[in-house]
């Protein structure tokens, strides 16, 4: 009789027992839930989406044209060396055999001679590109039978304070390949340019004083 007493009132006890420790863990896994939802909302409120990356563009390559207008330009007397003009020529095809190593440049060279007019000594198609910091490359085609020469630039022909590179006319034989400053506030030019051989077919040194107009 006694044991018919207990057993309900320890089922009871029992119970009560089972109803707090769900109620606890009910209200522990409310808490870590709440603790989760503000840690992410820090965590989306501190991290911010990194901004897009500019894109990153070269340099690109100085623009030179035979008719550079500049206090140095003015100064040179290109018709002292004169070569007669072929108007609106037929172009030929570039020869390749003539000049193997300008293929290294076929590209520049390519788009130069097609798309340009006679710039240089008469009936060649110079085509000048950037290199680098104060370096300049370029090379000439001659439209009658499309045989590539080298211009004198490159890294011997070029200087630090450079005031023009690759002056040239179409009906002149003078190609003057940089305009240099002995410091960057000089008044002072020194000049680095050459003549055209037609017969020799070659680039021979020339001073200034023979080209400077009075």
């Amino acid at each position: 009789m006694l044991m018919k007493k207990i057993l309900p009132l320890l089922f009871l006890v029992i119970g009560l027992a089972n109803a707090c420790r769900d109620k606890t863990s009910t209200t522990k896994s409310n808490a870590v839930k709440a603790d989760t939802a503000e840690i992410a909302v820090v965590v989306a409120d501190t991290v911010k989406p990194a901004a897009a990356e500019s894109p990153v563009t070269e340099n690109p390559a100085p623009e030179i044209s035979g008719e550079n207008s500049s206090r140095a330009a003015d100064s040179i007397d290109f018709k002292k060396y004169g070569a007669e003009l072929i108007p609106s020529p037929v172009k030929a095809e570039i020869d390749w055999k003539s000049y193997p190593e300008a293929r290294n440049f076929r590209t520049r060279i390519i788009e130069g001679y097609k798309d340009g007019e006679v710039n240089f000594a008469g009936h060649y198609i110079a085509v000048v590109f950037g290199c680098g910091a104060g370096c300049v490359l370029g090379f000439m085609v001659d439209v009658r039978d499309g045989q590539i020469y080298d211009l004198p630039l490159g890294e011997e022909n070029s200087c630090f304070f450079m005031e023009d590179a690759a002056l040239m006319r179409p009906d002149s034989r003078l190609f003057i390949s940089a305009v240099c400053k002995e410091e960057a506030e000089s008044a002072r030019l020194n000049y680095k340019a050459y003549l055209w051989d037609e017969e020799k077919k070659s680039f021979s040194k020339i001073e200034a004083r023979a080209f400077l107009k009075n």
